[in-house]
């Protein structure tokens, strides 16, 4: 079951929110200041794949300087986790095209298969 998730993390000062898929792998990330809300990180691991094929490494480079990185690993034991949330997909979908938005983009890098 794909999952929607939102936690704080207060070593960081963060709020981050997190698309899993059906085996609880993170598929897209979004994570915002706390105090004041803004972007730092809106990464797709479909995206960062997708460079990672077809890419340079500057390419792969900039993708990060501007979305950040996504989280590795599965979403697992965030039920016993304080601070955490299940959210619904649209929840997900406004901070995440918000913080496209902010980052520079609304939509996905440009396919750099040529």
């Amino acid at each position: 079951m794909v999952m929607w998730i939102r936690t704080y993390d207060e070593a960081r000062g963060l709020w981050q929110y997190f698309e899993g898929d059906e085996e609880g792998w993170v598929v897209r990330q979004v994570d915002l200041r706390g105090d004041d809300g803004s972007p730092v990180t809106a990464a797709s691991l479909e995206e960062v794949l997708r460079l990672q094929e077809r890419a340079d490494i500057a390419t792969m480079s900039r993708y990060e300087q501007c979305y950040g990185v996504v989280a590795e690993g599965r979403l697992t034991g965030w039920e016993e986790a304080p601070s955490v949330d299940v959210i619904s997909a649209e929840e997900f979908e406004r901070a995440w095209l918000d913080a496209r938005r902010a980052l520079g983009a609304t939509a996905p890098p440009p396919d750099t298969d040529r």
